[in-house]
């Protein structure tokens, strides 16, 4: 056989290399790159965010405002004369069954003009500004509420609140119970003699015996009475903090017990 011994060229392995090249940014574009950035971030930590809002800390602020005499006067009045119509409807109720148990006749029309007469008393009583005062006190110092997280919904920021308040018709129910007089109250409506002269000698004078009798029951009690409603917050951008702007009306009923 004859081997071919001619020349051959040799194979040449050639390698392959890349070169990367840092991108060149002249400083004025990277300076304006810079501004850009920290302009987007301070954009995003000012912005008002919904999740921000202390709702708990506004809402203890704002039933605290509104609980100053001096400038809610109007719920304290909304508030005793819901205690006064209450309680005159439940003690004329009380003496009615009383009445009925005896055996004696009592026109309707009776106890409703007694109940007026009645309700007149107490108002009359509880409207003095210290007896408000005392009344309030009783019902809101035992009131509180649970503010849920704000959120955003149809470009509007709200939260559900939640007050926690007293049964002022389940008091005043006990109150009447443990009332030492009802007896002898109806025995004067029985005897139709001098009744209003005797009970408001006896029954009320300045209301003391019955806000006395309401204090010593509240103390007791738990508020057991729920009311929920919302409450819309806005950002001020001028003073750039979250402002309420909208309360549910019931809430501000329902921190002074009214039904």
């Amino acid at each position: 056989m004859r081997v071919n011994t001619g020349s051959t060229k040799k194979a040449e392995k050639k390698g392959v290399s890349f070169t990367w090249k840092r991108p060149q940014i002249s400083i004025k574009a990277a300076r304006l790159l810079g501004a850009v950035l920290v302009l987007v971030f301070a954009v995003l930590l000012l912005k008002p965010s919904a999740g921000k809002i202390d709702t708990q800390a506004m809402m203890e602020e704002y039933f605290a405002e509104h609980s100053e005499y001096s400038e809610n006067e109007n719920l304290y009045h909304s508030c005793f004369d819901y205690m006064v119509n209450d309680l005159t409807e439940q003690f004329f109720q009380n003496i009615k069954l009383s009445l009925g148990k005896l055996g004696e006749n009592f026109e309707d029309k009776e106890v409703s003009d007694l109940s007026s007469k009645l309700g007149k008393v107490l108002s009359e009583s509880f409207s003095r500004a210290a007896n408000m005062e005392q009344l309030a006190e009783s019902v809101t110092s035992r009131s509180y509420f649970e503010a849920e997280k704000a959120k955003k919904k149809d470009g509007i920021v709200s939260a559900a609140v939640t007050v926690h308040y007293l049964d002022i018709p389940d008091i005043n129910r006990r109150v009447i119970e443990d009332y030492t007089g009802l007896s002898e109250l109806v025995n004067l409506v029985i005897n139709r003699k001098n009744l209003w002269m005797n009970l408001t000698d006896m029954a009320f004078g300045d209301a003391s015996l019955i806000l006395n009798g309401f204090e010593e029951k509240a103390e007791s009690s738990t508020a057991d009475k729920t009311y929920t409603g919302t409450v819309e917050f806005t950002y001020n951008k001028e003073e750039k903090r979250w402002e309420i702007s909208s309360v549910d009306s019931g809430l501000l009923d329902a921190w002074f017990g009214i039904q």
